[in-house]
């Protein structure tokens, strides 16, 4: 997570921590897996036990951001991609990037103004102007890349950057102790406007319906699923019940950790609509994890 959160990322602006990850998993996995990219997304398998079927652990690489359109030397227009609520917006702070960033160093630094009307962009104004010649594309919220502090991980990119790292954190635990089972990590772009990524994997044919896909995300907080009390089954989102037969695998793995002292909670989570629905509706066998 530390190693991804080193470049920002938003929808369609992917190509940085595409790179960071690429590297993470040469540098891990190496030729113990295969990676193939599709339209701008990976998929990472691992073979430990031939041919069959596989786990297949979604994350998504980007984040909710907004789009910046008519910059200028005082501001900018902005629309909003992703899930931010947009009640906490009004005065909050952004860091604003070009369209491929090589660091967390942001070209801009600016203010959200009123909540906009319907259809309307919402308005920056810069506190920190982009130098001329430079190209502010995408900016997201002024907060903490990467921070642990007490036991608790504070990010602007848990969604959905820690299910990336989570998902090939348990590849390379697989592959180290060399199992026995098939796992395929999917890393999708653009999840936040509509599961483009997902789709794009999905219509090009490459993933199988005898595979199993876990959607690996963030959710909202809600009374039985809560920060610190361990990751959440999730047994639908605001659009579908998961596939029941994998929620039982799940639920057998839970009831594996709470005797080793892991609390795990269960839940529908119903504060927005992960990629398990886009499976879903395509016929596969899906169900998510929130973390």
């Amino acid at each position: 997570m530390r190693h991804l959160t080193t470049v920002p990322t938003a929808p369609f602006h992917e190509k940085a921590v595409s790179r960071k990850a690429l590297a993470w998993i040469a540098r891990n996995l190496g030729r113990r897996v295969a990676v193939r990219e599709v339209r701008g997304g990976f998929i990472v398998s691992y073979r430990g036990a031939g041919k069959g079927p596989a786990l297949a652990l979604a994350a998504h690489l980007d984040h909710p951001a907004l789009r910046l359109e008519r910059v200028t030397p005082k501001g900018a227009a902005a629309v909003l991609q992703g899930g931010l609520p947009p009640h906490l917006l009004p005065g909050a702070e952004v860091a604003a990037f070009p369209a491929d960033p090589k660091d967390n160093r942001p070209l801009a630094l600016g203010v959200l103004g009123p909540r906009p009307k319907p259809g309307d962009p919402w308005n920056i104004t810069w506190t920190v102007s982009p130098k001329p010649g430079s190209k502010p594309v995408f900016a997201i919220l002024a907060l903490t890349p990467y921070e642990v502090k007490d036991g608790w991980l504070s990010s602007r990119s848990i969604d959905d950057l820690l299910g990336c790292a989570v998902s090939l954190e348990a590849m390379r635990r697989l592959v180290a102790a060399r199992a026995k089972t098939n796992l395929t990590v999917l890393l999708n772009r653009a999840e936040e406007v509509g599961f483009v990524g997902a789709l794009d994997m999905i219509r090009s044919g490459v993933l199988s319906l005898d595979d199993s896909y876990i959607s690996i995300e963030s959710s909202r907080e809600l009374s039985g699923s809560e920060p610190g009390k361990g990751p959440t089954i999730r047994l639908g989102d605001k659009t579908s019940a998961f596939d029941p037969n994998l929620l039982a695998l799940l639920d057998s793995a839970a009831a594996r950790l709470k005797k080793r002292g892991t609390r795990v909670q269960r839940l529908r989570l119903t504060g927005g609509t992960c990629e398990a629905t886009a499976y879903l509706a395509f016929g596969f066998e899906a169900a998510g994890v929130a973390v």
